[in-house]
């Protein structure tokens, strides 16, 4: 039963109260529990995105071009590539030689886009990782899958 107010309007009874009250602290605590569990699309501080290549599949192996104009064209950039195969990072650690690893964090399985130095970064809860794949810093716990690569005539070859 609503009793009435001074101006005429109905106020709610204590029980009323108190279930809107704790329906209230009930949304304001599951909110914070999504957003702390659910990650987000911002990467970490002080990482960049990675750039972007796209290679072709064929044979358990993705391949692409390597020229004056691809963003691993110089020693210590790196990139994701994209394929039908799945994603992979790709560094230069030499001026013929690769490191590829897979570009999904073993913490949740979130994509890997960000790079801070020469290190991966995981936008989804932070986890940093080796050009080799090596956890650097959780909450990951296992390395990123490598892959064995070989580069010739300026076509980079990675054996999925």
């Amino acid at each position: 039963m609503h009793s009435i107010e001074d101006n005429g309007a109905p106020r709610p009874t204590r029980r009323e109260f108190c279930v809107h009250a704790c329906q209230t602290a009930s949304l304001v605590a599951a909110s914070g529990l999504l957003q702390a569990c659910g990650g987000n699309s911002m990467s970490p501080s002080g990482a960049s995105t990675l750039p972007t290549i796209n290679a072709s599949v064929a044979a358990g192996a993705l391949t692409l071009t390597i020229d004056a104009a691809s963003p691993l064209a110089s020693v210590g950039t790196a990139a994701l590539v994209q394929s039908s195969a799945g994603n992979v990072l790709v560094s230069r650690t030499a001026p013929d030689t690769f490191a590829a690893v897979t570009a999904v964090c073993t913490h949740e399985a979130c994509t890997v886009t960000g790079i801070s130095g020469q290190t991966y970064v995981c936008p989804c809860h932070g986890s940093q990782y080796s050009a080799t794949g090596a956890v650097l810093k959780g909450p990951a716990v296992s390395p990123l899958r490598a892959f064995t690569t070989r580069f010739a005539a300026n076509i980079l070859t990675i054996t999925l």
